[in-house]
């Protein structure tokens, strides 16, 4: 007997363990960190950071030297020791640049490494609030479906009613009509509410880096923040630490770099070449000393009007473009987190009174009308009208609790501030790495 209740007690397990299980739950901080860890794009702009840290060793680095073997004055016999200036030789040949323009290159190559490194951080942000609105999409995509699907049960109860009076010829032919027309109005409303849910999903998943067509994970509410009366603490974040202005700024002191390593570069470099020369005993046992040479030379910069002058003019001119463009960066940020805080601020409002008046006086509206109703107070039309107004305002409460987040994740992308939205963001290093 206990070898028998044993055995239904595995095999129970072995069937709760065989049968399917649900989607992994996922909350929004959830699918931020896979959206730093497995968005391609985000892992490409870690690489092009990569490959900027790896050119300023380049861009610095002196010319490699110049290794010569030779041999010289060999007479057409080949024999090394007839003539007394036949010689076998080495020499080598360096170049260096004294007046640093390999600095100042090298300077201009971490420059843009550092615009590198802050167009990849501008990347997660606009990547974080990408995801978060489609999170936010997806998400009250499927309350609108949920809605709908409700609001059809409704619908239905309506159909009977207006159907059974009508039967009983106590109602109108019109109230069965008009019920089986807003019937039919929620079906297309389920049809367009979940391809909403299946493109916000697909897009959630194309972001974090997952098959688009895979298991669709359940979706805890995204969190909705309490939108600032001003938008000063989201103005505070574009300063000279934001990304976007830190990427304009390097690539500015990147040209200033360039522009001063080619002036410098029309300064003389020297050049040193030494050589060695071996020579063979001469017939008779004569000995033969060997022989050296070396030389100085220097760089003759006789074109560097129209060559290097001329780059360094040109980088002065993208430098002070370079500026304009940064104040013009300023300025765009700042309208656009204005008018993002706008639109947050209003949908703010818009979900507290919707949320707090006009639902909770349309839902009262349809008990009290459906009590009028069964006491024969009033007809079936004032229920309907009264049913078909809820269900608009509970559809532009999830829509403006949608568009809220929409905002917050337009402010989020602008700013990075997920401190402000209660979000913890991922932590990412420097470098990627």
């Amino acid at each position: 007997m206990i070898r028998l209740r044993t055995a239904c007690v595995a095999g129970l397990l072995a069937c709760a363990l065989a049968a399917p299980q649900p989607a992994a739950a996922l909350d929004l901080e959830g699918a931020l960190r896979e959206v730093a860890a497995a968005n391609p794009t985000l892992e490409a702009r870690r690489e092009m950071v990569v490959a900027a840290e790896h050119r300023v060793a380049r861009a610095g680095a002196w010319q490699s030297p110049m290794l010569e073997l030779g041999v010289v004055d060999v007479p057409t016999t080949g024999s090394f020791d007839t003539d007394p200036m036949t010689m076998k030789t080495i020499g080598i040949t360096q170049r260096l640049p004294l007046f640093g323009a390999n600095g100042l290159a090298r300077r201009s190559a971490r420059e843009a490494a550092a615009a590198e490194g802050a167009a990849s951080e501008m990347s997660r942000f606009e990547m974080y609030g990408a995801a978060l609105q489609a999170y936010a999409d997806a998400y009250f995509s499927g309350e609108l479906v949920r809605l709908a699907d409700s609001h059809r049960g409704a619908v239905d109860r309506l159909v009977e009613s207006a159907r059974a009076r009508y039967q009983s010829a106590n109602g109108r032919l019109e109230d069965v009509l008009t019920a089986e027309a807003e019937r039919a109005r929620t079906r297309v409303d389920l049809a367009a509410f979940g391809a909403e849910e299946t493109e916000a999903r697909a897009l959630l998943a194309t972001l974090r880096g997952a098959d688009p067509g895979g298991a669709a994970d359940s979706l805890a509410a995204p969190p909705l923040a309490e939108v600032s009366a001003s938008p000063d603490p989201w103005l505070a974040a574009v300063a000279a630490s934001h990304p976007r202005l830190r990427e304009l700024e390097a690539q500015v002191g990147r040209y200033r770099d360039e522009a001063s390593a080619a002036r410098r570069r029309t300064w003389p470099d020297l050049e040193l070449r030494g050589s060695y020369g071996w020579r063979e005993t001469l017939p008779g046992g004569i000995p033969q000393e060997d022989l050296f040479s070396a030389t100085v030379g220097f760089t003759v910069p006789v074109f560097a009007a129209q060559r290097e002058r001329s780059e360094g003019a040109e980088m002065d001119a993208l430098a002070r473009a370079g500026e304009s463009e940064r104040r013009a960066a300023e300025l765009e940020l700042r309208r656009q987190v204005v008018g993002a805080h706008a639109a947050a601020a209003a949908a703010g409002r818009a979900v507290h009174l919707l949320a707090d008046t006009v639902v909770v006086t349309e839902r009262g509206a349809v008990e009290a009308a459906w009590s009028a109703y069964r006491t024969g107070a009033t007809d079936l039309w004032r229920v309907f009208e009264a049913t078909h107004s809820v269900y608009g305002e509970e559809v532009a409460l999830v829509r403006a609790r949608r568009d809220l987040a929409r905002a917050e994740g337009r402010l989020l992308s602008l700013t990075g501030r997920g401190d402000l939205l209660g979000v913890a963001l991922p932590v990412v290093k420097e470098g990627g790495r």
